[in-house]
């Protein structure tokens, strides 16, 4: 799973921003961006992500850890 969410970050967001020390601010993510990776990644795995997760997260490893950690939780209880 965590390198199917690498492959959706890839595909909207960019090559550079599937490092894990990628700072999603420091490479010119925004909102719009943002908002496109959750969608994608709804779509991809069927769970909604916290727009904050991203927002919050110092890095895009840290990012994909956490989205990884809640998209197991909300396969385990059935789906969001």
């Amino acid at each position: 799973m965590r390198e199917r969410l690498w492959v959706v970050v890839g595909r909207v967001c960019g090559t550079g921003y599937t490092e894990p020390t990628a700072n999603f601010y420091e490479l010119g993510g925004d909102s719009l961006l943002a908002g496109e990776l959750m969608s994608a990644l709804r779509a991809e795995f069927g769970t909604e992500l916290p727009m904050n997760l991203l927002f919050e997260a110092p890095d895009m490893g840290t990012f994909v850890e956490d989205a990884v950690a809640l998209v197991d939780s909300s396969a385990q209880r059935g789906g969001s």
